[in-house]
């Protein structure tokens, strides 16, 4: 599935809108990306830097996301999750051309 069409199925735009909305807010949270992979579409988390407390929370808004589409019966629309951590490297060297930004921290 290509990712803008992913966000064109009804109630999983509104689903992915609400889990950008909640991790956003995370300071350590740098971009949140949409990216079509093997499986099907993917969600990326990008973080500078490992810290266990943003990892929770972006775990917990992750497990909000896969309930909120299940709940609206859309569990085959369910996409994969990552956590990328930078380590100092730029974000451009982990990008490929499939991903769409999200959220993108200034």
């Amino acid at each position: 599935m290509r990712v803008p069409s992913v966000l064109r199925r009804k109630g999983v735009r509104e689903a992915v809108e609400r889990f950008v909305a909640q991790v956003k807010q995370l300071p350590k949270v740098e971009a949140v990306l949409l990216v079509a992979g093997d499986e099907g579409w993917e969600v990326w988390t990008v973080l500078a830097e490992w810290d266990d407390v943003t990892v929770d929370a972006v775990v917990e808004q992750e497990g909000q996301l896969l309930d909120d589409l299940i709940a609206q019966g859309k569990e085959t629309a369910a996409p994969g999750f990552h956590i990328l951590i930078r380590q100092g490297r730029p974000l451009e060297e982990f990008l490929s051309p499939a991903a769409r930004f999200l959220f993108r921290r200034g």
